[in-house]
């Protein structure tokens, strides 16, 4: 199974990779690469998902972004994220790629950066986000597209191809 995420520009994604880094290591989790999830559940071969992926890059141009809260769930790989606005260019992008790869029957589109993956108590997960408090919630660019087979767990995804928006 593959899924596309939306890569941020290179000031963001150091921060934003320090913390993960930071925190997985603290808290014995696993370490991956920040991102937003654009399209998951991709099963399509690897030739025509990767040609998919460079007509979807083509067609679309760098999405704005800006964090703008901290929210966790009970899941593992949204133990604490900060969500993302929905701005126009994303939600384009977002219906382009279920075009794109005729894959529209999934869950609502949620934009948010993942900042820990695990499961980790309510009030761990709560002690973090009044540790982090508003320091990154900034605005930044989502300059690249990446398609990444991501079957089992993240030390086990593996980067395919990568495509300049």
């Amino acid at each position: 199974m593959y899924t596309l995420w939306l890569m941020p520009d290179k000031d963001a994604y150091q921060k934003l990779s320090k913390l993960i880094v930071e925190l997985s290591t603290s808290h014995d989790t696993p370490q991956f690469e920040p991102h937003v999830t654009l399209l998951s559940g991709i099963t399509d071969d690897l030739h025509v998902a990767i040609q998919k992926t460079q007509e979807l890059a083509n067609s679309c141009t760098p999405v704005s972004a800006t964090l703008t809260r901290i929210e966790f769930l009970e899941l593992f790989y949204r133990c604490l994220f900060f969500c993302t606005n929905k701005s126009e260019d994303l939600m384009q992008a977002r219906t382009l790629s279920e075009e794109i790869f005729e894959h529209t029957k999934i869950s609502p589109f949620i934009p948010h950066v993942s900042f820990l993956y695990g499961s980790l108590p309510v009030f761990q997960k709560e002690a973090i986000i009044g540790d982090l408090g508003d320091a990154f919630f900034m605005d930044f660019r989502l300059s690249s597209l990446r398609l990444v087979k991501t079957q089992r767990t993240p030390e086990y995804w593996e980067f395919i191809e990568e495509f300049d928006l």
